[in-house]
């Protein structure tokens, strides 16, 4: 082959990033008049008079370092336990410099498994971010709830996992703390769905 030593390498392979915010959160990284709003913007509008809940927290890596290039999807029921079409969904990116989340929606409900029994209340929420080849699924459960007869927490403590890693501890009355470990002795329970 004739002048083969000018081959450039190739491109290193991203799998979500780092470029994943532009194309989902353009208005949330100041790239404005894309979109009126970011898909997922509030999880749900109209809820005057509800008691709203703030959950908040960082995503880390396995060395322990929060990441700010990561982008988080929630999908959860309203305070009765219904859950609509077009309510219930959010998706966020943690801050730049704090490199921490916030989550404004109502407490959920609880909901019906498959065989009748009521699940606590919890959201259901997926992750994003360069380095990980498919989506992490995980639940994010509640601090002074009822968890001991949940179905899906019985299965996992039944499997000797970390259920505290799925539970978001109360800071104040409204506010709730929820980290995600990617990978270590911390690591977080995730779902294979």
């Amino acid at each position: 082959m004739k002048n083969s030593n000018k081959i450039l390498d190739e491109t290193p392979f991203q799998t979500a990033g780092p470029f994943l915010h532009i194309g989902c959160m353009p208005n949330k990284i100041k790239i404005n008049n894309l979109y009126k709003n970011d898909l997922g913007e509030v999880p749900f509008k109209n809820k005057n008079g509800i008691e709203m809940i703030t959950v908040e927290g960082s995503v880390f890596d396995g060395n322990g370092i929060a990441l700010d290039d990561v982008m988080l999807e929630t999908w959860q029921c309203d305070e009765n336990g219904q859950f609509f079409e077009d309510n219930g969904f959010a998706r966020f990116i943690p801050n730049k410099l704090t490199k921490q989340f916030k989550l404004f929606t109502v407490k959920p409900g609880q909901v019906e498994n498959l065989d009748g029994k009521n699940q606590c209340p919890h959201i259901c929420l997926l992750i994003s971010s360069r380095g990980l080849n498919m989506t992490l699924n995980t639940r994010i459960y509640f601090e002074g709830d009822d968890l001991i007869n949940d179905p899906i927490l019985s299965m996992i403590k039944n499997n000797k996992g970390n259920i505290d890693s799925l539970v978001a501890k109360k800071i104040k009355k409204n506010i709730y703390v929820f980290n995600v470990f990617l990978q270590g002795n911390k690591e977080t329970v995730f779902f294979d769905i």
